[in-house]
C-alpha cells in the first residue's frame, strides 16, 4: 500500500484527525485496486502484513486493525468484493513482516480468492 501515516488501536486522535486518515487510507486502497485492475471476487481472505519501524521492542500487528479495515473498505469501494461481511470476506488477519529501513511503518495486503465448496464439484 502507499506510504503514509497508519491508524492503530492505541492512538488517541481527535475524531476529525482520525476521520481524515481513515478517508485517505480508504481512497488509496480504492485507487490502488483500480490501477492494478484487480479482478472482482465473490469471496476472499485478506491478510495484512505490518512492516514496522526498526525499533527494539515487540509489536502486536493486531493493533493496526483500523488501518486494515479502512483498506478493506476501499477494496469494496473499488468493486473487488461485493461487501466486507462474513459471506464475502475472511479476515483481515494480522501478520508481522520484515521491518522497514526508514520512516513510518508500512502495510501490505495479501488477498486470496476463496472458492465456495459448491464450486469444487
Amino acid at each position: 500500500m502507499p506510504y503514509g501515516e497508519l491508524l492503530t488501536s492505541n492512538q488517541r486522535l481527535h475524531h476529525m484527525a482520525e476521520h481524515r486518515i481513515r478517508r485517505r487510507l480508504r481512497s488509496e486502497a480504492e485507487q490502488m485496486a483500480r490501477a492494478r485492475r484487480l479482478p472482482q471476487l465473490d469471496r476472499a481472505a485478506v491478510h495484512y502484513v505490518l512492516h514496522p519501524r526498526p525499533i527494539n521492542r515487540k509489536r502486536d500487528p493486531g493493533n493496526w486493525a483500523p488501518t486494515a479495515k479502512a483498506y478493506v473498505d476501499g477494496l469494496v469501494d473499488a468493486g473487488l468484493l461485493p461487501d466486507d461481511n462474513s459471506a464475502h470476506l475472511r479476515g483481515p488477519y494480522p501478520e508481522i513482516g520484515p521491518p522497514v529501513s526508514t520512516g513510518l511503518a508500512r502495510m501490505s495486503l495479501v488477498i486470496t480468492e476463496l472458492i465456495a465448496p459448491s464450486e469444487l464439484r
